[in-house]
């Protein structure tokens, strides 16, 4: 039966032929390190499913923002389950990516012809730390309320631009001007970065361990 089915589909898609070339592909036998790449991207995949999932409940409202989490995470089946895995998705995806970039730091995959994957990487970094600044404060509970208090008072210690970045924050980092930030701004950033990344990836392999 799925033969059939796979039959069909090939017959219109050609999808048979995509997976060969695929399956063709050499894989370099490296260590377990050198997955954390693919591993960010499952955690990404994770966060995008449960993310969407959740807009569904979630109300970007001062004064409802944790009532409709709350109703979410006791009423709706497995709310709970989607909430759990998209607040601890974002701790692991922040230390997966942060170990993949030690992980070609330490191998120096990033000297020569990889320092546009390296560059994209480090941003890619960037915008998941701000994945995880704009998501806490989102529930705007207790949490949520001293970690943006705590963060403003951190910029407002910088040297020059630190009253500026003060001003910017706070206006800025709203829990509705945050939820925006959250589903629209920053997974097209992360989208346009994680397309050159695999692109550049693609063009020039997986370095090998130095």
């Amino acid at each position: 039966m799925i033969a059939k089915i796979y039959d069909w589909l090939d017959a219109r898609t050609g999808i048979r032929q995509w997976t060969d070339a695929k399956k063709a592909q050499a894989v370099p036998a490296h260590s377990f390190f050198y997955c954390f790449g693919g591993i960010s991207l499952l955690i990404i995949i994770l966060q995008v499913i449960t993310g969407v999932f959740m807009l569904f409940f979630y109300t970007p409202d001062p004064k409802e923002a944790l009532n409709s989490i709350d109703l979410m995470s006791n009423e709706v089946p497995l709310g709970w389950l989607a909430r759990n895995m998209h607040r601890w998705g974002a701790t692991l995806l922040l230390a997966a990516v942060f170990t993949h970039l030690v992980t070609v730091f330490y191998r120096k995959a990033y000297h020569n012809p990889r320092e546009l994957n390296w560059i994209s990487g480090v941003l890619q970094f960037l915008v998941v730390f701000l994945f995880v600044l704009s998501g806490i404060v989102l529930p705007w509970d207790w949490r949520a309320y001293w970690s943006y208090a705590i963060w403003v008072d951190y910029v407002a210690t910088w040297p020059l631009i630190g009253e500026y970045m003060e001003r910017f924050v706070l206006n800025t980092f709203t829990i509705y001007r945050s939820f925006i930030t959250h589903i629209v701004i920053l997974p097209l950033i992360l989208f346009v970065l994680l397309s050159f990344h695999f692109k550049m990836v693609k063009k020039h392999g997986i370095s090998e361990p130095l």
